[in-house]
């Protein structure tokens, strides 16, 4: 029996289809449309400790699909090996480089994807990397066997790896943080370290973003110069660079001044004074570079949103509505010729509106299970009061921030999963002043995101 026929032959009362398929492909036929996955070992760096898995899936319905991976064993429970969920659009096409640090993981039987959305759930496999060197007749045809599934399957679509940006500045100051803004091209993943000269490794990691930002912190004892190498590599080839990164108050190599001055940014700031999700934020600065882009970036390096620097100095970016209740920051990439410098600055992006619990609704689309209900012990409080919050309903892990009117942190906690309240203290504050109490709540793959309002008035 094929996979679409499998699929098919669950009977119409279940809510959901569900295939379990032991090959590197799985194609199913929704109500909706279409979906066809497909994974498969691509390669094994057993000098590194990683395993790369290639992950294609074609979304031909109208539901938002979300890839979780994880590595099974024989016995215990599943390993999450990879901490980020693939998403897929509607009526679109995914196709993703999953890296699994095998070092980390331990020994595995199998990687498992278990893809879900709407009234699609199936699950895809393949196998570990081989643990020994040697290499029998059968990991030769089955070695041949995946490289033909991988040419058929993915075709045209793959391309060779080639690094597009790689914006390190000339210089950087002991102490003090360096963001620096990457891209590549092709069906790769992407290596990088910071060493020093005499080859001492400061920080190192794997990427699978084809864009972001590498976030360092340079120590206080660091040397004349560091140097940023990285190297993106994939099943069609690889591509590796480096670049050399002065350290201030020692003396900067002929190369760095060679290469021209790098631009200055005296001022960078969020004019916007509450960033909302689905709104616009607007940025201003100053400085002397001739190019440049605005990124906003989540705290795992995500890129949400990007715009090119304008010459009086103000940029405006549309925020995603999926970056409702995240801490963000704005990045200001700056160049000039071959020199680079980089800016940011963090903000906190607030839900698009403010709804009260009684006029919530539940979307129409598809039959939704019962929310979490957000609920604080009082609405009004005064300086030094503790206000409870509690959660009603099966619930998971949930994040408790209080902002104020401008978006700014007050205080924050968690509520775990087998736990319903948080405690927190109302703020000291001298005139009425209104804020907001946002829980961000996982469920499952998804987030949801609910706001009460908390009204603090100074003890008469």
């Amino acid at each position: 029996m094929t996979a679409a026929a499998y699929a098919l032959a669950i009977p119409e009362r279940r809510a959901r289809q569900t295939a379990q398929l032991y090959g590197t492909r799985a194609q199913l036929a929704v109500g909706s449309g279409d979906v066809e996955g497909y994974l498969a070992l691509a390669g094994c760096d057993k000098r590194a400790g990683t395993a790369s898995y290639a992950l294609r899936i074609v979304n031909q319905s109208q539901h938002l699909l979300r890839a979780r991976m994880t590595c099974a064993r024989l016995r215990g429970e599943p390993i999450l090996a990879y901490p980020f969920d693939v998403q897929v659009a509607p009526f679109s096409i995914s196709e993703t480089l999953l890296p699994v640090r095998v070092a980390d993981i331990g020994p595995y039987d199998r990687a498992i994807v278990q893809v879900a959305g709407g009234d699609v759930a199936f699950s895809l496999e393949a196998p570990a990397p081989p643990r020994s060197a040697k290499r029998s007749r059968w990991m030769i045809a089955a070695a041949a066997s995946v490289a033909l599934t991988l040419t058929s399957a993915f075709g045209a679509a793959a391309s060779t790896p080639r690094l597009a940006l790689l914006a390190a500045p000339q210089r950087a100051f002991r102490g003090t943080s360096v963001d620096v803004p990457y891209a590549y091209k092709g069906w790769a993943s992407m290596q990088y370290a910071l060493e020093t000269p005499d080859g001492r490794q400061l920080f190192a990691g794997l990427v699978n973003a084809h864009e972001g930002t590498l976030h360092f912190d340079v120590p206080a004892s660091a040397g004349s110069d560091v140097v940023l190498s990285v190297n993106v590599a994939g099943p069609f080839g690889k591509q590796s660079s480096t670049r050399n990164i002065a350290i201030a108050g020692n003396r900067v190599s002929r190369k760095v001044q060679a290469a021209g001055s790098a631009p200055r940014i005296s001022e960078f700031a969020v004019a916007t004074p509450i960033v909302r999700a689905g709104g616009e934020m607007t940025v201003t600065y100053t400085t002397d570079a001739r190019t440049g882009e605005i990124w906003l970036i989540d705290d795992a390096g995500r890129l949400w949103a990007r715009a090119p620097i304008a010459a009086n100095g103000a940029t405006t970016i549309a925020v995603p509505q999926g970056a409702a209740g995240r801490q963000m920051r704005a990045v200001l990439h700056a160049r000039n010729a071959k020199s680079d410098t980089v800016a940011s600055v963090g903000v906190l992006v607030m839900p698009s509106a403010l709804v009260p619990a009684a006029q919530e609704t539940t979307s129409r689309q598809a039959p939704q299970s019962p929310g979490a209900q957000l609920t604080l012990s009082t609405q009004q409080a005064a300086p030094g009061d503790e206000v409870t919050i509690m959660l009603d309903g099966t619930h998971g892990d949930a994040r408790i921030t209080m902002t104020d009117e401008s978006g700014q942190s007050v205080e924050q906690g968690d509520i775990p999963s087998d736990q319903n309240a948080e405690t927190i203290t109302a703020p000291d504050v001298s005139k009425t002043t209104t804020f907001y109490v946002m829980a961000s709540i996982s469920n499952g793959v998804s987030d949801q995101t609910v706001v009460r309002k908390l009204v603090v008035s100074p003890r008469t």
